[in-house]
């Protein structure tokens, strides 16, 4: 995986996070009529994009090198 698509995924990972931490603080303190899906969804989605970024990124040092043979 190229760097600049792992940094664009962590982006959407931590932006997913970031956005139900605010729905869940949104819910406590304003009282707000959110959802608890798109809480728990956003939260549980962001968790598992980043783990999928994260182990794949450790399974590139056990894929094939891209050399010529001379």
């Amino acid at each position: 995986m190229k760097k600049s698509t792992r940094n664009i995924l962590l982006f959407i990972a931590l932006f997913s996070i970031i956005s139900a931490t605010g729905g869940l603080i949104t819910k406590l303190f304003f009282k707000a009529d959110v959802p608890a899906t798109f809480i728990v969804g956003g939260l549980i989605s962001g968790m598992a994009l980043t783990y999928a970024v994260k182990s794949y990124e450790n399974d590139d040092n056990y894929m094939p090198k891209d050399k010529r043979l001379k």
